[in-house]
């Protein structure tokens, strides 16, 4: 029986031919194929190989650094962290590839990966770029809980694990200094205008981004958190200092005004929308909504009020198909005014909000 272009094509990525993989591309091969023996695509059998040349060959044909794959559900970076090549690990990252990127099955990160396949030298490529130390397995382990087991079960190789102990010692120090030297962030989450004038007066960096502790906070800026928790003297005095009105945070995506709508602040969010520069229709990379969606997904009709006076867009629809008419009548009832106002406004088009 005669071979399909698919087949030559995963034949080719098996054997790291790198030549005919590309020559297979320029005749129309799909880049991300599955093979049907194992469920992988051809990027995650290069990358469990270490084959990095293909990985880069196979990225720049468009392959698909995040999917998973169909049984484990581990993405192209696990598979390159099992095959223990650092080179290939780097490069996936500089892709795009999540660093901390879950499997459903047993809830490992590649950190964890990396721990359990003894590969120090993959250790520090992936604390390099901003690993978690503080994230859970499916099957109740943190992960020093599960770094602990490897060292109690494994005979050889300790050596190894000892290696990348001393640089999980190392970042976590790192991250516990970084933390602590952020008296900015420190102030906002306390509540303490008083300490937030003396950090900005004193030259505190005013949209520094706290480190990723795997915390509530982790990635903010200190106007992110003071809109977020309501402190709202402290967040005109950030903004006063040049803080960014739509910084983002790489929890969730949302903006300031995101944080301040969801969780009913009308001031801040009265504040925001008067805000030169301002973002008011911002979609979440989560869900894809605006803040006028989480208000109204919230039942905050008083912020929601402000931001379609301010002008928001009502046209825009969440990965849900919503649109903020949608939210309204769910979330307030058909017969609400506000609900009524938007079920009968034409996008675009002004809006009485009372």
């Amino acid at each position: 029986m005669a071979t399909t272009l698919h087949e030559e094509f995963i034949r080719a990525v098996h054997k790291g031919d790198t030549e005919s993989v590309s020559g297979f591309l320029t005749l129309g091969a799909d880049v991300d194929p599955r093979d049907p023996a194992s469920g992988l695509t051809a990027l995650m059998i290069a990358a469990g190989r270490g084959n990095a040349a293909m990985v880069r060959l196979l990225l720049d044909a468009g392959a698909d650094v995040y999917t998973a794959d169909s049984r484990g559900g581990g993405t192209a970076l696990h598979k390159a962290v099992q095959g223990g090549d650092g080179e290939t690990v780097r490069i996936l990252l500089d892709a795009g590839a999540f660093v901390d990127a879950v499997t459903p099955t047993t809830g490992h990160t590649p950190l964890m990966d990396a721990l359990w396949y003894k590969w120090p030298e993959v250790v520090a490529v992936l604390l390099d770029h901003g690993a978690g130390l503080n994230l859970s397995t499916h099957y109740g382990f943190s992960m020093r809980e599960h770094f602990a087991y490897e060292l109690n079960v494994n005979t050889r190789g300790k050596d190894r694990l000892l290696d990348a102990e001393r640089l999980l010692t190392s970042r976590t120090e790192t991250d516990n200094a970084a933390a602590e030297a952020h008296k900015l962030m420190g102030a906002v989450v306390a509540g303490d205008l008083g300490a937030v004038r003396q950090q900005l007066a004193e030259g505190a960096e005013v949209d520094e981004r706290f480190p990723l502790l795997n915390g509530f906070n982790d990635g903010h800026t200190p106007l992110l958190v003071a809109c977020r928790d309501g402190h709202e003297e402290i967040a005109r005095e950030l903004i006063a200092a040049g803080a960014d009105v739509n910084a983002v945070e790489p929890v969730f995506g949302a903006v300031p005004l995101h944080k301040a709508v969801y969780n009913g602040h009308t001031g801040i969010t009265a504040l925001l929308a008067i805000t030169p520069g301002i973002d008011l229709d911002f979609q979440g990379i989560t869900n894809g909504y605006t803040p006028l969606h989480d208000a109204l997904w919230h039942g905050y009709e008083e912020c929601a009020r402000i931001l379609i006076d301010a002008g928001a867009r009502l046209d825009l629809a969440g990965h849900d198909g919503k649109r903020a008419a949608d939210i309204a009548r769910e979330d307030l009832g058909a017969d609400h005014p506000l609900a009524r106002a938007l079920a009968g406004a034409t996008p675009g088009t002004a809006v009485r909000s009372n």
